[in-house]
């Protein structure tokens, strides 16, 4: 009897596709490969072309278009924590499953955080920046120029408490930072972890880590007059969207020397758009997305999907499923 067929579109690790490969026959064609993302007729096809019972995506989108021309479909994996790249409603409809991979890449962008916060810090990209460039001249000018601050007994807060936020309140505890945090819909505080208002957040953290959503309520959440209240040489780390804060009011906050610098990882486009406000302070630390992307976190979300994948064959329930009452239809 042949092995059901799972289609695999996503970056997935070699370990998980042989763990796999013991119970499916597996098609590997992750979109980093084939730099191609499939329109919802393709996306069929290639379904259809081998009957394929599961499909793994990461930056392709699955429509309604796509499930109402394939038969076989029975469970769809997202490589993400968001779920929009599937018609959820759609795929519940057809008695598809569909799982996620919640907090992938929590630990990657924690450390990403880290690192920017430390970059801040430290001046580490001007400083070095400052020796290629040849302007080392004197061996006692980058004493003064580039003197830092060390980030043990500061304060880092964090505007969302999310999986990303409460991994960073971890790391940066065991590093001996204090933590404090303003996100209106925690239910259980972490330990170690204090909850401010929105005021206080900005008056007394010394780092601040933007991780809540970018959705209605946060765009523009850091307005002109929210970035004044912060503590002069504070900085932020943005790694939701850019648009929770005014990005020309942030410029003219560093510019002005209130904030002592900013790092940006997520913006309004991909990639940045050329005539971006961002570009008009040197203090700003722009980095093209990649806070999540590690090799450790393609092994972490191929080893929920995997794992999904083979609860859900086995007749069980797949710990991360999204639409659970597809399951007392199969």
């Amino acid at each position: 009897m042949p092995k059901p067929h799972v289609l695999i579109l996503a970056p997935f690790s070699n370990a998980s596709i042989e763990q796999l490969s013991s119970s499916f026959d597996i098609t590997y064609s992750s979109w980093l490969d084939s730099m191609k993302l499939r329109d919802p007729d393709e996306m069929a096809s290639m379904i259809n072309k081998h009957r394929s019972i599961g499909v793994i995506i990461e930056s392709d989108f699955i429509f309604e278009e796509t499930l109402n021309q394939v038969e076989s479909l029975r469970f769809i994996g997202i490589c993400r924590s968001a779920v929009n790249h599937v018609d959820i409603e759609s795929a519940t409809a057809h008695n598809i499953a569909v799982v996620n991979s919640p907090a992938r890449n929590a630990r990657a962008v924690a450390e990403y955080v880290l690192s920017a916060m430390l970059n801040i810090a430290r001046k580490t990209t001007t400083a070095n920046n400052y020796v290629h460039s040849g302007m080392w001249k004197n061996p006692t000018d980058p004493y003064i120029a580039f003197r830092g601050s060390e980030i043990k007994g500061k304060k880092m807060g964090l505007l969302g408490m999310g999986a990303i936020g409460q991994e960073i309140a971890e790391l940066m505890h065991n590093l001996g930072m204090e933590i404090v945090a303003h996100d209106p819909y925690l239910k259980t505080v972490p330990k170690n972890v204090v909850l401010l208002n929105m005021d206080d957040l900005l008056t007394t953290s010394d780092f601040l880590a933007t991780v809540a959503p970018l959705n209605q309520e946060t765009i523009g959440l850091l307005d002109g007059k929210r970035l004044s209240q912060m503590k002069k040489g504070s900085a932020i780390i943005t790694v939701s969207g850019v648009s929770i804060v005014d990005q020309n009011a942030l410029v003219e906050s560093i510019n002005s020397g209130h904030l002592s610098g900013a790092a940006i990882d997520v913006f309004d486009t991909h990639p940045i758009a050329p005539d971006s406000p961002l570009f008009q302070s040197r203090d700003l630390l722009l980095t093209p997305h990649i806070a999540g992307a590690t090799h450790e976190t393609i092994d972490r979300y191929s080893s929920m999907i995997s794992n999904d994948l083979i609860l859900f064959t086995d007749n069980s329930k797949p710990i991360n499923i999204i639409n659970p009452e597809v399951l007392n239809h199969i």
